[in-house]
């Protein structure tokens, strides 16, 4: 069930780990998938190492359909994610270095530094502490999915989504480099902003 799906959930862990955006088993990645179906990572695995069988096929309700590992405890964040975005079809949640010591720190990143913040990343928010896997995590990054493309999860990672995996990959991407671009820049002197003239003029080119 799901083999071209499968395979390319396995690609994007596989990039994912080559571009340290995630490490050992930390993180999971899901898509939607036929009707009402999600594909998931499963827990405890090295996003690495995953082959496209040890994929998890779950209902919309978080019951397994197909797979013989156990599907990331972080299922219900991802159930909530979908449930309130409506063309939100992948999910990638990582534990980003540059963008989860932002997250420690208690700090959004800010869109008006670089160019791709504005233009793939948008506006990121800043989710309170949970515990992994409970309804207390869903409950404190509810009120910014529907506003925001990505959410930083305090003393915790970071969350994207998009209408594919690759959307959903690519502002996880934008989103470590420009946390990590800030962070040097920050080392040698402070960053300077993009003005609000020319941030309106990325807006209207998107």
């Amino acid at each position: 069930m799901y083999e071209q799906e499968r395979k390319q959930l396995q690609e994007i862990c596989r990039l994912l780990y080559d571009r340290n955006l995630v490490s050992a088993s930390d993180g999971n990645i899901s898509m939607r998938v036929g009707e009402g179906h999600i594909l998931i990572t499963p827990s405890r695995m090295n996003k690495g190492l995953l082959n496209p069988e040890d994929m998890i096929v779950l209902d919309g309700n978080g019951v397994v359909i197909e797979g013989t590992g156990k599907a990331s405890s972080e299922f219900p964040m991802h159930q909530a994610i979908y449930r309130k975005g409506g063309e939100i079809r992948a999910i990638v949640h990582t534990h980003p270095v540059y963008a989860t010591a932002f997250a420690l720190a208690g700090k959004t990143i800010p869109d008006n530094y670089l160019i791709e913040s504005k233009v793939i990343l948008g506006s990121t928010a800043l989710a309170e502490y949970a515990t992994p896997g409970t309804t207390e995590m869903v409950d404190v990054i509810s009120p910014y999915i529907d506003t925001v493309n990505s959410i930083l999860l305090k003393n915790h990672g970071a969350i994207t989504y998009g209408v594919d995996l690759i959307d959903a990959y690519n502002r996880m991407d934008v989103l470590e480099e420009v946390a990590k671009t800030i962070i040097m820049s920050k080392m040698i002197g402070e960053p300077i902003l993009i003005s609000e003239e020319n941030l309106e003029k990325l807006t209207k080119k998107k």
